[in-house]
């Protein structure tokens, strides 16, 4: 009996032990991520300033625009809806800035 009392603990430790390594494995990169659902990505920017001249421009063309932090915490990301996104991005290369 006096066994018993030590195999059960161990035992139970090794499962779990084997379960959490399992569980390490997995891809978390995409729990980390942040969906913005159908949001596309036309423009990362490096600062504040610039995703403000971004979305004035997108703006003033007819174009909603959302700006979010960078996945890898490097800028700004400039996010619009699919239906817009063809003319962002043709206001974006026409307009340079």
């Amino acid at each position: 009996m006096g066994y018993y009392t030590l195999l059960i603990p161990l035992g139970v430790l090794a499962l779990l032990a084997l379960v959490l390594r399992w569980a390490s494995s997995l891809d978390t990169d995409k729990a980390h991520r942040k969906d913005y659902g159908l949001l596309r990505e036309v423009a990362k920017v490096p600062s504040s300033t610039a995703a403000r001249v971004v979305e004035t421009q997108l703006r003033q063309a007819g174009v909603s625009a959302t700006t979010v932090p960078a996945e890898d915490g490097d800028g700004l990301r400039i996010l619009v809806f699919p239906s817009d996104e063809a003319v962002a991005i043709d206001v974006l290369l026409t307009n340079p800035s």
